[in-house]
C-alpha cells in the first residue's frame, strides 16, 4: 500500500514537472524511416524478415524523445504487465497529456482499455491512435479484436482488412476474417 502511495505521487511529480518541461517528440509518426520501413514489408515474402522490420517499427512508434515521456511510457508497460492497472492508466494519462502527438501513447492506454474490459474507451483511444498514425498495424487488430468481441463482425473485417494493408504479415489476420466472414455469410473478399 505505501509503494503504491509512492508510486502515485512520483506520478504526481513527473505529470507537475510536466507543465514546466517543454519537449519535442524525437520520431514523429509520419517520420521518414517509416516509409521506408513499410515500403520494405511491402516487398518481402520472407516473413522471418518481415518480423524484422515489424519490430523495427515499433521501435520507431515508441521513440518520444523526452526522459520524461520515456520514464511515463516504461512504467505504464511495467504497471500493466504487473496488473497495475491504476498506475498504468495514470501513467499513459499522463504520458498523452505531455505528448498529445504521440500516437504511442494513446494506443498503450487503448491496450490497457481492453484488458480491462472498456472497449468504447479503448475504441476512442484507438481512434486519436489512427488519425496520428494511420499505418498503426497493432491498433487496427486490436480494433479488430473488439468488434469481434462486440460481435460486430462487419467492424472487425474492415479492421482486419485495413491492418493487412499496412502489414500483409499480420500473423492470424487472414484466418480470422475468413471466420468472421464465415460467421456472417459473406462469399467474396
Amino acid at each position: 500500500m505505501i509503494a503504491r502511495g509512492i508510486q502515485k505521487i512520483a506520478i504526481a511529480l513527473i505529470t507537475g514537472v510536466m507543465v514546466f518541461v517543454a519537449v519535442a517528440t524525437a520520431a514523429d509518426q509520419n517520420d521518414s524511416r517509416l516509409n521506408a520501413m513499410f515500403n520494405q514489408l511491402h516487398e518481402l515474402d520472407d516473413p522471418r524478415e518481415a518480423q524484422q522490420i515489424e519490430r523495427a517499427i515499433w521501435q520507431v512508434w515508441s521513440e518520444t524523445g523526452s526522459d520524461t515521456a520515456d520514464l511515463l511510457l516504461a512504467r505504464g508497460v511495467r504497471a500493466m504487465n504487473d496488473q497495475d492497472f491504476e498506475l498504468a492508466m495514470d501513467a499513459f494519462t499522463a504520458l498523452i497529456t505531455l505528448e498529445p502527438e504521440f500516437a504511442e501513447g494513446w494506443n498503450k492506454r487503448a491496450t490497457l482499455h481492453f484488458i480491462m474490459g472498456n472497449f468504447e474507451a479503448s475504441i476512442a483511444d484507438i481512434d486519436r491512435t489512427l488519425e496520428l498514425a494511420p499505418r498503426h498495424f497493432g491498433a487496427l487488430s486490436g480494433l479488430g479484436q473488439i468488434y469481434t468481441l462486440m460481435e460486430r463482425p462487419k467492424e472487425a473485417i474492415q479492421a482486419y482488412r485495413r491492418a493487412l494493408a499496412a502489414n500483409p504479415f499480420m500473423r492470424g489476420a487472414r484466418a480470422t476474417i475468413e471466420a468472421l466472414r464465415d460467421k456472417i455469410g459473406e462469399k467474396d473478399i
